[in-house]
């Protein structure tokens, strides 16, 4: 897109602009909505409000919270899954650099904007979910767990891991990873000795290396200086 189309979409108004663009900023504040407030509290005049639309507007695209809530988790928080689940097939080398770059891209997608209050809400709030909502929240950790559990299994077959309980190390390694980035989003702005973000990712990846890997990393470089 050419610099001057992108300033005229920035001033254009937002009930001028294209269906496709005014769907995609509908989805963006129903995560913050949802994230902020959860999914009970939060109304369509939430979303609406900060999208810039009317409430009749955001039914005329989704029809209700209940299919505006499953349209962000699938449009939100399903394509990111979907395109990892096609990378292991396409990776030649060690089965940790494969899971080391799948867990940073994992870190990196939750510090998008309203997606770790989104995490909060499923984990929290999933009870108060509609069933076809409820449906999707559990097909999404499913799929992140088979996943993970996919790349452990071959990393032992190859001797790259020590055994593990495959259905353990993958809870493990997904409940690490969204633990930490939450405490480091909830606290560290009042706690004064938080770490840099990026300080707690290489701790986290430090960590799930020592859980699955046979052979430490450390180990091994130490054996190779020697």
């Amino acid at each position: 897109m050419a610099i001057g189309s992108a300033v005229d979409l920035q001033r254009e108004p937002r009930w001028h602009r294209r269906p496709d663009v005014r769907r995609g900023e509908i989805l963006d504040s129903a995560v913050l909505a949802f994230g902020q407030k959860g999914y009970k509290r939060t109304t369509l005049a939430d979303v609406a409000a900060r999208s810039g639309v009317s409430a009749g507007t955001i039914c005329h695209y989704f029809g209700s919270k209940a299919a505006l809530f499953e349209e962000v988790i699938a449009e939100r928080l399903m394509p990111s899954i979907e395109i990892e689940e096609a990378n292991p097939s396409k990776h030649p080398g060690p089965l940790w650099n494969l899971l080391e770059q799948l867990l940073r891209r994992f870190w990196e997608r939750a510090w998008q904007p309203g997606t770790l209050d989104l995490l909060q809400v499923v984990k929290v709030e999933s009870a108060e979910f509609p069933d076809s909502g409820r449906l999707l929240c559990q097909q999404l950790g499913d799929r992140w767990r088979k996943l993970y559990g996919t790349i452990i299994q071959a990393g032992i077959k190859s001797g790259e891991f020590r055994p593990l309980d495959l259905n353990v190390a993958a809870r493990t390694i997904s409940y690490a990873v969204i633990g930490v980035a939450e405490k480091v989003s909830t606290f560290g702005s009042y706690d004064q000795q938080m770490p840099e973000r990026e300080v707690m990712w290489e701790a986290v990846r430090d960590m799930v290396s020592r859980f699955v890997l046979a052979k430490p990393a450390r180990a091994a470089n130490k054996e190779k200086a020697k």
